[in-house]
């Protein structure tokens, strides 16, 4: 059985307001959506933190604030920062 459990990456859709941590890959390979994100200035290795879920999905980086669709959100793959 085991005895803990903990997550070291996610979809960014699925993080919650203040979840932290770096860009580690895109989950989608298809053309538009990758040169949508990355027309956003989002790249693989970035630091990317959630700001709000609802109504829309923002994000914060260490230049800028975005709002994203949730199909860019869902194909965005975050290795999560550990708690401060």
């Amino acid at each position: 059985m085991f005895s803990s459990f903990t997550v070291s990456g996610a979809s960014l859709q699925v993080l919650n307001v203040g979840d932290r941590g770096t860009i580690s890959r895109f989950t989608r390979s298809d053309p538009s959506t990758l040169s949508q994100i990355q027309s956003l200035g989002l790249n693989q290795g970035q630091e990317i933190a959630v700001t709000q879920r609802h109504p829309n999905f923002r994000v914060s980086t260490e230049d800028e604030h975005l709002t994203l669709p949730p199909s860019l959100a869902s194909a965005i793959y975050v290795r999560l920062a550990g708690p401060d």
